[in-house]
């Protein structure tokens, strides 16, 4: 997506202090909100967006923002 798009999620988002847990290369960073963990990867451009919650209620307002889940494994 672009990185644009992320913008939304600044406002719900911390950045978890932790160094990247991959190589520098790939520059993924991990998120947290209450329930919610995100990871991002990518450049000025283009960005890839991971959430992992506990439940299913937890992603819900990220709908409001156009992020949609392609499947929830919880």
């Amino acid at each position: 997506m672009p990185t644009e798009r992320l913008n939304a999620l600044w406002s719900m988002l911390r950045p978890l202090p932790l160094g990247p847990f991959l190589p520098t290369y790939t520059a993924e960073k991990l998120f947290v909100a209450p329930g919610l963990l995100a990871q991002v990867s990518g450049d000025e451009t283009k960005a890839v967006v991971s959430f992992g919650a506990l439940y299913r209620a937890t992603l819900t307002p990220l709908l409001e923002h156009g992020f949609r889940w392609a499947r929830f494994d919880g």
